[in-house]
């Protein structure tokens, strides 16, 4: 899940340019086949992928997709790791200047 990520925000500028729908499209192709275990499992990549972006406008895209494996994951449980990493996840925000 990392690698894809990291693919998918190369030229993603350029990308956005000619479709509007390039990240909703991106991410649906990257959770199409995902069960809710998987989805669970696919959480650890993508806060390091978080805590390492350091456009604000990817880190509000790598949230957005957070949310959606979340919500592919159909569990209320915090992953260990996001409640590890909580902290470390709102400074990064908070230094990026995005609310």
């Amino acid at each position: 899940m990392k690698q894809a990520l990291w693919k998918m925000f190369v030229n993603w500028e350029e990308e956005l340019d000619q479709n509007e729908w390039y990240f909703s499209d991106c991410y649906e192709e990257l959770t199409r086949n995902l069960s809710s275990s998987d989805a669970f499992e696919a959480i650890p990549d993508i806060i390091f992928v978080l805590l390492a972006v350091k456009d604000t406008y990817l880190v509000s895209e790598t949230l957005d997709f957070l949310d959606t494996v979340y919500n592919i994951a159909n569990t209320t449980e915090i992953h260990p790791l996001l409640r590890e990493e909580w902290r470390n996840i709102n400074q990064h925000i908070h230094r990026l200047g995005d609310d």
